[in-house]
């Protein structure tokens, strides 16, 4: 009568001390049960990589409970208790061109791959619930599909001729450090929850971060970074936080417009951090520029100039810091035509108020326009319910009319200031000349280009 095989909860395998010794047990996962053969040792593990259609063929999985070191194959339908790692650096011996293919794979504890040359890397509906950790390696191609990292990926100082990492979900971070990509490089329709940090890394190809879903608590950020061909980033959700600081564009970049015009660049945006967010806008508004994009080119300029006032307010300089913030409200850093006309038109507003209000030092036909303050002449006009609205048309005429020539530099002399209102007459000019300059080319940059 044979043996009633152990059956055990895909979630309790780690913790289950009753698997040593047996050669065959029953997996119980999302509710379906399937029967797996136990592996005990790295002999019995290379045996199934020469052989792994015989297993197949049976509807065999395969469970590994002991240490996997400097092991290269095929593994289909493999669960993983104990660390897999393979180091070339300590032991050379391993084949010079090494090949991993992981497909519905599960491993529990972390995966290491410690230099080597590797011909390819395939990974595919497989889960990660520690580390994969990969250092000083070379990838002939390294894809990626329908995975789930529950924790840290991370490469670095690598080579890789391609990759294409796709409809997978990372709970962890993702750190790209000091990576060279020789070829196309892809990620597509990817969940991010955590950093997605690539620093001093080399894109050689055509790179796609294409569809990918930033959640709240997710950032996409670039550091150091150099694209030498087209590059494209977009989004399905942007919830979270993209940085791009001190990255080079040598060829177009496609960059996502609408999603983040529409949260108000606020993706951009680190408060605790005005460096790092100047940096960010100022490369978007690059790459903008570049894209003949002149609303949102104008738009991100603003925000990097603001910031760039931000961070010197920061650093304690007060002058510039003054001097900026007069500039970012009446122009928006000449990107603003609406602005400029709407400060041009409170300008004026207020030298009228103030020729209103002194209207007896304004000469006009060899008599001041009047002997009293307009607004004084118009309550004693309501007071007496005398109101004599030719008179107040003429007078509030003459001063709007000086308002408007002397904003506009104009100066037909018909009317002519005296004492001090001569500063203010000049002072209005100088502001005119300022913001009529600023509104022609703000105004032109944004139809020409």
């Amino acid at each position: 009568m044979s043996e009633k095989l152990l059956t055990i909860e895909f979630e309790e395998l780690h913790s289950c001390k009753s698997i040593k010794g047996k050669q065959f047990v029953f997996i119980v996962k999302d509710g379906k049960e399937k029967k797996y053969k136990v592996i005990d040792t790295k002999e019995k593990l290379s045996e199934y990589s020469l052989n792994m259609m015989n297993y197949l063929e049976k509807e065999l999985g395969l469970l590994v409970i002991c240490k996997c070191n400097n092991i290269s194959g095929s593994f289909r339908n493999v669960i993983f208790l104990e660390e897999f790692k393979v180091d070339y650096c300590c032991n050379p011996q391993i084949d010079d061109f090494l090949y991993l293919n992981f497909q519905q794979c599960h491993f529990f504890q972390k995966i290491e791959l410690m230099g080597g040359n590797y011909q390819e890397v395939i990974i595919n509906n497989s889960s990660f619930q520690n580390d994969f950790f990969t250092r000083g390696s070379e990838f002939g191609s390294l894809f990626c599909t329908n995975n789930r990292f529950e924790k840290d990926m991370i490469v670095m100082n690598c080579t890789i001729e391609k990759s294409n990492t796709n409809t997978s979900k990372f709970d962890g971070n993702l750190f790209f450090d000091e990576v060279n990509i020789l070829n196309d490089f892809t990620l597509d329709k990817i969940k991010v929850n955590n950093k997605f940090n690539f620093t001093d890394c080399r894109f050689s190809g055509v790179s796609k971060f294409n569809k990918l879903e930033i959640e709240n608590g997710g950032e996409l950020n670039f550091s150091h970074c150099s694209f030498y061909k087209m590059s494209e980033i977009n989004f399905d959700i942007i919830l979270g936080k993209l940085s791009i600081y001190k990255t080079n564009f040598t060829d177009k970049c496609y960059l996502e417009y609408e999603q983040l015009e529409n949260k108000k660049y606020k993706p951009l945006i680190n408060k605790s951090d005005f460096k790092k967010t100047k940096w960010n806008f100022f490369n978007v508004a690059d790459i903008y520029k570049s894209n003949g994009k002149t609303e949102q080119y104008l738009e991100t300029f603003y925000y990097f100039k603001k910031y760039e006032r931000l961070e010197r307010k920061s650093n304690h300089t007060w002058r510039i810091s003054l001097l900026d913030y007069l500039i970012e409200i009446t122009t928006k850093y000449y990107t603003s035509w609406k602005r400029i006309l709407l400060s041009m038109g409170v300008i004026i507003t207020i030298f009228f108020l103030l020729y209103c209000s002194f209207p007896n030092l304004l000469i006009y036909k060899d008599n001041p326009i009047s002997s009293k303050s307009l607004f004084v002449i118009v309550s004693e006009m309501v007071k007496n319910s005398n109101l004599d609205i030719a008179c107040l048309i003429s007078k509030f005429g003459n001063t709007l009319y000086f308002t408007i020539i002397t904003f506009t530099t104009v100066g037909y002399g018909d009317i002519t200031p005296l004492n001090w209102m001569k500063a203010v007459a000049s002072l209005e000019s100088l502001l005119g000349i300022f913001f009529t300059s600023s509104f022609v080319v703000t105004l032109s940059r944004k139809f020409l280009g």
